[in-house]
C-alpha cells in the first residue's frame, strides 16, 4: 500500500481518512523507515541505520515530511484522551446533570473506526482490543508516565545493540517498534472513543437544556478547561525527559499545517487542514444524523480554549490568539496570532517590546560581585512610589503586552511587591521576577503564584555551594537558591536558572546545568560578563572562550531538558545557525530598543540594564513618547547605523552585536561604564563593533582579498 493513496470514501476506511487517519499513514511511514534500517543494517552501515532508528522514535522536523515520531504521537493521543475526556466531565458536571445513555450509537460508530484501524495498521503491529476494556481503560498521568519510560528504555536498549553492531539487534528493532505501535494504537483508539462520547453526549444535551445552554457553560469553563488539559500534557511530557517547547510540535501532530510568523509583524497564522476531530463528528453525522451544531461548539468554545492554552504555554511573550475560521463551519481551521498585543496600543509600529526589565529596588541583601546595578543595604531615595509604578504598567500597557520582569536589587525587599504584580497581571502584562532567591519560601512562593507572577529566575553560579556564596557574598545563599526553585515549582511556577560565566565556573556550566535540571527547572540562561557596574572589576574571559563556550553549550543541550539561551553575546545567533539548530525560538540576539528596555528604580529609561544611556524618565514624559521618539531608540533599530565589522557583517540582522559591550569598550579599555551603574547621559560609542566578536563578515574578508590582489 502506498502511503497516502487510500481514501475513506473509495470503501477501504469508513472515517475520511485525510482528517481521521493521519496517525496510521505515520505509523506506515516509519514502518516503510524501519525495513530502510533493518536494510542498512545488513550492509553494515551503521550511521544510516541509527539515523533511521532515531528517526522512527523522536521524529523528523520541519518540511512537508515533518514527523514527531513515536514518542510524539504516543504523547499526543495520550493527551488527547484527557482532552476529550475532560471536555465531556466538566460539561457534565457545569450543566449539573446525569451524563445521557448514548451506548448504543456510540459502539455503533466507534466499531467502524476499531475496522478502519485494524485493516490500516494490519501489517504493522498486531492488536485485539475488545470494545469493554476501551471503554473502561483509562490511563493515569502515573501510568502514561511509566508506560513512556518503559518503551523508551527499550528504544533505548535497542539503539545500544545496533550501535554494537551485535546478532540481536534486528529482532530488538522490530519488538521496540510494535511495542510502540500497539500502544499508539490503543491510544488512538480510546481516544477515538472519547470524541464520540463527546460528541453524543453534547448533541443529547443541546436536545434535553438547549444549545444557549449548553454554550454558556461551555463559555464558563473553556478557560480552566484549556489550562487543566494542557497542563496534564506538559506535565507528561515533562516527566519523560521532553522539552516544554516540544510540546507545541507533539500537540499538533495529528494535523496537515501550514504555519508561519513574521518577525516583522510580529504575528502568524496557523492553519490546520485537517481534522480527527471534524472527521468523525462527520462521520457521525452521515451514519446517524447527528447534528452538526454540537461539532460546531466544541470548536467554537473547547479546541479554541485548548490551543490558547497550549500556546500560552510554549510561548515565552504575552499573545492574542483569534480563530478567523473553523473547521465545523470553514471546512479548514485557522488561527491569527498576535505577539504583545495591546488593545489600548493604537499604532501599527513594527518595534514594540516584547519583554521588559524593570529593576524595581536597588535595595539588595546580597553583594554578588558582578552586580551591574552596584546593589546596596539601602534603596534609592527617589524610587517610583506605588502609584507611580502602577501609571507605569498602564503607559506600557499603551504600547505593548510585554513580559514584564521585576527586577533589584532584590525586588521581594519591595513592601509592595505583590501589589505591584497583581496589578501588572490584571491589567493585561505577563508578570516576571527575577530574584536571587534568598526570600522565597514555600508560603512566599504561593503568594506570587497567586498575585499572577508567570515565571521566575533564579541566579545559581555553580554547583558547588562555596563557590556560590563566594560569588553572591553571603553564605547559604545557594541552598535558599535551590529551595526557591523547588518551591516556585511546587506552586506550578515556570523556572529559569541564571548563571553568570566567569573564569571561575567556567569547566562547571554542564554540572550546573544538571544541577538545574534535577530540581525540576525548565529554562537556563548563560549570561556573559558585560562591563557594567561592580562587573567592570572583574576579569572576563577571553572572545575566543566566549565563542567556545557558546558552541560548547550547544553541543550538550540533547543532553539536557532545558531550554537554553545565551545572554549578552548576541554572536550566539551566527553559532546555532551554523550548528543546524532551531532557530524558530529566538527572535534575535541583540534586542535592546527593538523589543526589549530597561526601566530603573527612579524611572530613567535605558536600552538594556548593561547600556546606562538614560533617554527619558516616565516623571517627565509618557513610556509611549520616549519609546517611539527617542533618537538611540531609532538607531538601534536600524542595522545600518552599526559600525565598523558588524556593520557589514552578513548576520547583523539576527545578532547585531552586543551593543552594551560596544559602548563600554568604545574608545578604550579602561573607559568603561562606572562604577555606579546608573544611568548617565551617552559618553561612549553604543554603535561600534562588537569588541567581544571573533567573526570576520565575509565582506571584509573579499575586501581584503581584493586589496592584496591589487
Amino acid at each position: 500500500m502506498h502511503l497516502f493513496n487510500f481514501k475513506g470514501v473509495n470503501g477501504l476506511t469508513n472515517f475520511d481518512t485525510r482528517h481521521c487517519h493521519k496517525w496510521a499513514q505515520l505509523l506506515l511511514a516509519r514502518q516503510q523507515k524501519l525495513s530502510q534500517t533493518v536494510t542498512a543494517l545488513k550492509e553494515q552501515d551503521v550511521d544510516l541505520a541509527k539515523k533511521l532508528f532515531t528517526q522512527i522514535i523522536t521524529g523528523v522536523n520541519g518540511g512537508k515530511q515533518a514527523d514527531p515520531g513515536m514518542a510524539g504521537s504516543l504523547l499526543y493521543h495520550m493527551a488527547m484522551i484527557s482532552k476529550m475526556e475532560s471536555e465531556t466531565r466538566v460539561l457534565i458536571d457545569e450543566l449539573h446533570v446525569d451524563t445521557p445513555d448514548v451506548g448504543e450509537k456510540l459502539q455503533d460508530i466507534y466499531s467502524d473506526f476499531e475496522s478502519d484501524a485494524k485493516e490500516l495498521t494490519k501489517e504493522v503491529a498486531p492488536f485485539n482490543l475488545k470494545f469493554q476494556e476501551i471503554a473502561s481503560c483509562r490511563p493515569t498521568t502515573t501510568e502514561k508516565i511509566r508506560l513512556f519510560k518503559k518503551l523508551k528504555a527499550e528504544a533505548k536498549a535497542a539503539q545500544t545493540l545496533l550501535a554494537n553492531m551485535d546478532p540481536k539487534a534486528e529482532a530488538a528493532l522490530r519488538k521496540t517498534f510494535i511495542d510502540w505501535a500497539q500502544q499508539i494504537i490503543k491510544m488512538r483508539l480510546i481516544q477515538e472513543y472519547e470524541t464520540i462520547k463527546g460528541l453524543l453526549v453534547t448533541e443529547e444535551l443541546v436536545q434535553s437544556v438547549g444549545s444557549a445552554a449548553v454554550e454558556e457553560a461551555m463559555l464558563r469553563v473553556q478557560d480552566k478547561f484549556g489550562q487543566d488539559t494542557v497542563n496534564i500534557a506538559l506535565d507528561v511530557t515533562l516527566k519523560v525527559g521532553m522539552r516544554r517547547e516540544k510540546l507545541q510540535s507533539v500537540m499538533l501532530s495529528d494535523h496537515f499545517i501550514n504555519y508561519n510568523m513574521s518577525v516583522e509583524s510580529l504575528d502568524g497564522r496557523m492553519e490546520f487542514l485537517n481534522c480527527p476531530i471534524y472527521g468523525s463528528h462527520k462521520y457521525a453525522e452521515q451514519k446517524h444524523r447527528v447534528s452538526p451544531e454540537a461539532a460546531s461548539l466544541f470548536c467554537k468554545h473547547f479546541c479554541f480554549a485548548h490551543a490558547r492554552a497550549m500556546l500560552d504555554t510554549v510561548l515565552p511573550f504575552p499573545f492574542t490568539l483569534w480563530q478567523p475560521k473553523r473547521m465545523a463551519t470553514n471546512g479548514n481551521c485557522e488561527y491569527y496570532l498576535k505577539l504583545a498585543y495591546s488593545p489600548a496600543a493604537n499604532t501599527s509600529e513594527r518595534f514594540v517590546p516584547l519583554v521588559m526589565s524593570w529593576n524595581v529596588t536597588r535595595e539588595c541583601n546580597m553583594k554578588c560581585s558582578h552586580c551591574y546595578i552596584n546593589a546596596t543595604e539601602k534603596k534609592l531615595e527617589n524610587e517610583l512610589t506605588t502609584a507611580e509604578a502602577k501609571k507605569l504598567m498602564d503607559q506600557i500597557y499603551q504600547v505593548s503586552r510585554p513580559l514584564l520582569i521585576l527586577s533589584g536589587g532584590e525586588p521581594l525587599l519591595r513592601p509592595d511587591i505583590y501589589e505591584l504584580i497583581s496589578y501588572g497581571s490584571k491589567i493585561g502584562l505577563k508578570m516576571g521576577l527575577g530574584s536571587n532567591g534568598s526570600l522565597i519560601d514555600e508560603t512566599a512562593a504561593k503568594k506570587l503564584k497567586e498575585a499572577g507572577i508567570t515565571t521566575v529566575s533564579i541566579s545559581l553560579d555553580s554547583h558547588i555551594a562555596k563557590h556560590h556564596d563566594e560569588f553572591r557574598g553571603v553564605e547559604g545563599a545557594w541552598q535558599k537558591a535551590l529551595e526557591a526553585c523547588k518551591f516556585l515549582r511546587k506552586n506550578n511556577v515556570l523556572v529559569q536558572v541564571n548563571a553568570t560565566l566567569t573564569q571561575q565556573n567556567y569547566n562547571q556550566i554542564d554540572d550546573i546545568m544538571s544541577l538545574a535540571e534535577s530540581i525540576g527547572v525548565e529554562n537556563f540562561h548563560l549570561f556573559f560578563l558585560v562591563p557594567t557596574g561592580r562587573g567592570t572589576k572583574l576579569t572576563d574571559i577571553s572572545p575566543q572562550k566566549y565563542e567556545e563556550m557558546i558552541s560548547k553549550t550547544f553541543a550538550k543541550v540533547s543532553n539536557h531538558t532545558l531550554n537554553v539561551r545565551p545572554s549578552c553575546a548576541p554572536q550566539f545567533m551566527r553559532i546555532a545557525q551554523g550548528m543546524g539548530l532551531d532557530m524558530r525560538q529566538w527572535i534575535r540576539g541583540c534586542i535592546a530598543g527593538q523589543y526589549y528596555c530597561r526601566i530603573y528604580p527612579n524611572g530613567d529609561v535605558t536600552p538594556c540594564p548593561y547600556l546606562p544611556v538614560k533617554l527619558g524618565n516616565i516623571r517627565d514624559q509618557s513610556f509611549k513618547e520616549i519609546w517611539f521618539n527617542s533618537p538611540v531608540f531609532k538607531a538601534l533599530r536600524n542595522p545600518d547605523t552599526l559600525k565598523g565589522k558588524c556593520g557589514i557583517c552578513e548576520y547583523r540582522f539576527v545578532c547585531g552585536g552586543c551593543r552594551a559591550r560596544a559602548h563600554g569598550l568604545s574608545n578604550d579599555f579602561i573607559d568603561y561604564c562606572g562604577d555606579l551603574h546608573e544611568p548617565s547621559e551617552l559618553k561612549n560609542d553604543y554603535l561600534a563593533e562588537d569588541p567581544w566578536c571573533v567573526y570576520q563578515p565575509k565582506t571584509a574578508q573579499k575586501t581584503e582579498r581584493n586589496q592584496t590582489d591589487n
